[in-house]
């Protein structure tokens, strides 16, 4: 039975899915994992995400560097760094899907899993999952359902909709967190 688990978390998307979803709240991501994870083993967890520049937003760069700290500590969790590149008035994210695609990819060819979970719901995914698969690995969607691109739902071997009642134990509402705020941002 294949047992060797590694999750890929697209950071931004899961941020926004998490906002639009369920609100102003944290997660925690220890809980998040084990919920995903289940009794397998776990190898590693890759997190993605753009880094703000401290020129353009100075306390947005504060709050995300509390929260790398933060994510830095979870035992077999890795944070992986794309970048924020302005376009006239909007940051637009770089690299970070390629680099989450190149990884899923690079991982299962040195054969580091049996089972790839992705935290995301970008149909641009889809191809390097296709390709995972036919190298016999199982692939688990986790994300929330109507936030998740169809062809990706349907695609993996298993589709983990993140509704309120399956991460309701993983929720850290920020009312919850006067006096120990510091350590979830």
């Amino acid at each position: 039975m294949p047992n060797r688990v590694m999750m890929f978390i697209d950071g931004s998307n899961l941020y926004h899915g998490i906002k639009d979803i369920l609100g102003k709240v944290n997660i925690d991501y220890r809980c998040l994992v084990k919920k995903l994870v289940g009794d397998r083993e776990l190898i590693r967890v890759y997190y993605y995400i753009p880094i703000i520049n401290r020129d353009e937003a100075e306390e947005q760069f504060r709050a995300q560097q509390r929260f790398l700290t933060y994510l830095q500590e979870i035992p077999y969790f890795q944070v992986k760094y794309g970048k924020l590149v302005r376009q006239g008035e909007l940051l637009v994210e770089k690299r970070t899907d390629v680099q989450i695609a190149v990884d899923i990819v690079r991982y299962a060819a040195f054969n580091y899993f049996d089972v790839c979970i992705l935290i995301s719901g970008d149909r641009d995914f889809y191809p390097a999952l296709d390709a995972v698969k036919d190298m016999g690995k199982q692939v688990e969607v986790a994300f929330f359902s109507q936030e998740t691109a169809n062809e990706l739902r349907q695609f993996g071997d298993v589709f983990i909709d993140l509704k309120p009642q399956f991460i309701k134990d993983c929720i850290i509402h920020r009312d919850a967190l006067i006096g120990d705020i510091d350590r979830f941002l």
